[in-house]
């Protein structure tokens, strides 16, 4: 028994039911132990959310130093962050909103601002962009991940769906609303991430310092 084997079986069961069906008892039961022989491992069922928080976030595979560009490395940390929690859907929302608290979880916050500063940024610039753009991932993963299969929204075919948001739309009698109803009944994560992404690059351009001649 360790603690991997333990925050491995606690993730399994996150992807299978939903955070809300983690228990210690569910955990033990899973690697058929007793619950009180966890406590051997982990200090308790907090200590294996911070694992499972610093396993989906290891799996960025992201280097401590980015070697390129600032926007090109704010591409790679932030794809690299949205294809690591979309592994673990459901253990997405508490990697987002938990509390970054552990050594795993806090190294690429330090990447990050690491690239800022050494591309000239100031410090307040640095931390600021970082929780820009932590504002900007919880956002639209989670609209991402409530959205998508488990969310409760499956119940009619994908066509259907879009279907009737573009009736309700077309028919709200907002006139602006219906005008733009067929684009504003669509989804697209993907490409709305990728435009997030690129718009805030591009505001960023402004406050980057000017390269000597």
């Amino acid at each position: 028994m360790s603690r991997d084997r333990i925050v491995g079986a606690a993730l399994v069961i996150i992807d299978e039911e939903g955070v809300e069906a983690l228990s210690m008892r569910r955990i033990a039961a899973r690697l058929g132990v007793q619950a009180m022989s966890l406590y051997n491992h982990v200090r308790g069922k907090d200590d294996i959310l911070d694992g499972v928080t610093e396993f989906i976030t290891d799996d960025m595979r992201m280097p401590r130093r980015m070697t390129g560009g600032w926007e090109e490395g704010i591409r790679e940390l932030s794809y690299g962050f949205r294809r690591a929690s979309l592994r673990h859907p459901r253990a997405c929302e508490l990697v987002l909103m938990r509390q970054l608290s552990t050594p795993t979880a806090l190294a690429p916050v330090d990447t990050m601002i690491a690239m800022m500063l050494d591309h000239g940024f100031d410090e307040e610039i640095a931390v600021r962009v970082l929780r820009l753009f932590i504002s900007f991932q919880v956002g639209t993963l989670l609209q991402e991940v409530r959205s998508g299969p488990g969310s409760g929204h499956e119940a009619r075919a994908p066509e259907e769906r879009l279907a009737a948001r573009a009736a309700y739309f077309a028919g709200s009698g907002f006139p602006a609303v219906a005008k733009v109803a067929p684009i504003l009944a669509v989804n697209d994560h993907e490409a709305e991430f990728a435009f997030g992404v690129e718009l805030l690059i591009s505001a960023l351009r402004g406050l980057a310092p000017v390269a000597p001649d």
